[in-house]
Parts: C-alpha cells; structure tokens; sequence
C-alpha cells in the first residue's frame, strides 16, 4: 500500500466516529469467549477442552439509532450480528444480522417494531432467571426450544400504563394459500412496583419441527404452546427470580412443566454472583422424565466495559429426557450424547464496546 494511500485510509477511519455521532448511528457490541472443560462430552463418556462462545452472552456487534419526528415521536433502528469469537464465524445461520434486525416507531401510543427479533415468550421467562436463559446451551436451553429464541418477519407492540406493561406480537407465516400456517402469536403482561416484577406470557406457534430440540421430524410438525409466569425481588445487595414455563407440543406430543429459582448478589462493587436451578418434568409418548440444571457464576469487572468469570454447571437427566437431550440436530454443547450427567467449568473474559 502506497503512503497516499495509506493517509486516506487513516483519515477515513478517523472520520468514522465523527460520521456516526452526527447521523445518529451508534456502534456496539461484546466479544466474549470462555475456555471449557465438560464430562461426558461424546457417547464414550470422555470429556473435552474447548475455547467457546460466553456462559451469559454471545458475542455480536451491532448498529442502532434513532430520529427526532416531533410530538414526543422517534423512528428507531437496530441491525445486530453474533459470532463466534473463537473461530470469528457468523453465527445464526451465517445471515448478517441474525441476531437482530428492526425498524419501528416509539411514542405516547406505544412502541411499534417490525423485523427479526425475540420473541415475547423469550422476552419475560428470561427475565425470571437469574442467567436469562444462558448462552451456554446445557444451562439456557430453554432459550429458543420453548421460547422461540427469535422470530422472523414479527410486528410487535408495547405500550406502558404507569406500572403496567402490556405486548403483543405477530409472526407471518408467509405461506401462499394459509395465513394460519407457520405463523405464531403471543401475548404478555408485566406489573412493576417498586423493588417488585411479576410477568406472564401467552404464545402459540404453528408447524414447529426443528426449534425443538431437533427432535420433531416434519412430518410431526406441531402447534407449540408456551406460556409462563414468574417474578423478581431487588433487596439491598441482592436480586431474587422465581419462574414456570409450561410448554406444549400437540402432534409430536411432548409436554415440559419448568420451574426455576436463582439470585443475582453484589458481593462488593466489583464482585458478583449469579446462580440458578431448574427443575424439568417432561412427558412424551406415554414415558416420563426429568431434568435438573444448576449452575452458578463468580464475576469481576475491572471497569465497566471489561469483566472476568469462572462458571460451574451440573445437569442430570433421567427417562425420556435421556433421547431427547440425545437428538443428532442438537449436536452442540448441549448435547449430551446419551450420558445421564454432565459437569462443567468455564473461565472467561468479556469485553464491551
């Protein structure tokens, strides 16, 4: 590269923060990457080390901004892309902006988003656990397998009355001939008051296979019914959650009845610790069983940008949880290959900007 060359590309570069201050575009993300050691990490029962994406976060990058359209009314943006910081690969799917993608209005009236985005289940269960349905898929797996995760192709609507908070959101299903099929609703209320948070949430999604732990062939492409309530307690130091999540998938005829219970505490200013336990009953083909998820996390932030961790989860499966945490599509960290138990560690170091 030429030294002309050179000075323009500096300049440009330079000039990129100045550009997006004054057009009201704001740059953001996280990296955040672990070290792991898991049992039970193949069929043979051996365990593995691995570099791998964050315990609470996956890393992403993102574009947002807003606009001024008078009368107490803004057009507002949000573009966000994950990856993975081990490999630098996209994540969801390899699309640009998996992670997010949404243009709406805020005002009096409400907010108004249209785009790709999470979905309401998503929404108000995470924020009833303590680790909001983890990155870390053995820990957050009821993330996308219950909730949906996020929606394509979704309108969604907030509005707020004093203390009250109501959302509903529709999906199109864009199928020629059925505005039913692959479609999905939801419905949420959440009441805040002082140091207290109580949510429900209502969801019905049509012509779900593979959002299901991989598990749902599709030819047994189900109506999925989700819905749950939970509520959290901020005390001095500390912060309480307590949840349910009732899933239903009619055809495929599996059934799931969580409940999960955690805390967040601020040890000091700089130290912290988040832990959680979910307890799953599952019913499925006339079989039953069970699972039980623990984890729990130390984190320190050196500023308010940059933090370090160490995690420890333990999962512990029994009847017909065995095959379905076992489903060759599910072939990631949570993934448990037919073993009955798995322990992990991870120690991390996550970065915001």
């Amino acid at each position: 590269m030429n030294k002309k060359a050179a000075a323009l590309l500096v300049l440009g570069s330079a000039a990129l923060p100045a550009f997006a201050q004054q057009s009201g575009v704001t740059l953001y993300g996280l990296v955040d990457t672990t070290i792991r050691y898991s049992t039970h990490a193949n069929a043979a029962g051996n365990s593995k080390w691995e570099m791998t994406d964050g315990e609470l976060t996956g890393s992403r990058w993102g574009l947002r901004g807003t606009e001024d359209l008078g009368n107490n009314l803004k057009a507002f943006y949000i573009l966000e892309s994950g990856f993975s910081p081990d490999t630098g690969s996209s994540q969801q799917g390899g699309r640009l902006f998996g992670r997010t993608a949404v243009i709406g209005l805020d005002g009096d009236y409400g907010k108004l988003a249209l785009g790709r985005q999470y979905t309401l289940a998503h929404e108000i269960l995470s924020s009833y656990e303590a680790m909001a349905f983890a990155n870390n898929s053995i820990v957050g797996y009821q993330g996308g397998n219950y909730t949906g995760l996020r929606y394509d192709n979704t309108i969604k609507y907030i509005k707020s009355f004093g203390g009250l908070q109501a959302a509903a959101a529709y999906t199109f299903g864009e199928v020629a001939g059925s505005i039913k099929a692959s479609n999905a609703s939801a419905g949420s209320l959440v009441y805040s008051t002082g140091p207290i948070e109580v949510g429900a949430v209502y969801q019905v999604t049509h012509d779900v296979s593979s959002a299901f732990f991989g598990a749902v062939p599709a030819a047994q492409a189900s109506k999925q019914t989700v819905w749950g309530l939970g509520g959290t307690w901020k005390a001095s130091r500390a912060q309480y959650y307590l949840g349910y999540t009732n899933n239903r998938l009619d055809v495929a005829d599996y059934r799931n009845n969580v409940g999960y219970i955690g805390t967040r505490v601020n040890i000091t200013e700089a130290f912290s610790f988040i832990g959680t336990f979910q307890y799953d009953w599952l019913k499925h083909a006339g079989e039953s069983g069970k699972r039980m998820t623990t984890a729990g996390m130390l984190d320190y932030n050196f500023s308010k940008r940059t933090d370090v961790y160490v995690a420890v989860d333990y999962t512990h499966l029994s009847g017909a949880w065995i095959p379905l945490n076992s489903s060759p599509a599910f072939n990631n960290s949570g993934n448990m290959f037919g073993n009955t138990t798995r322990l992990g560690f991870m120690a991390g170091l996550r970065h915001k900007f």
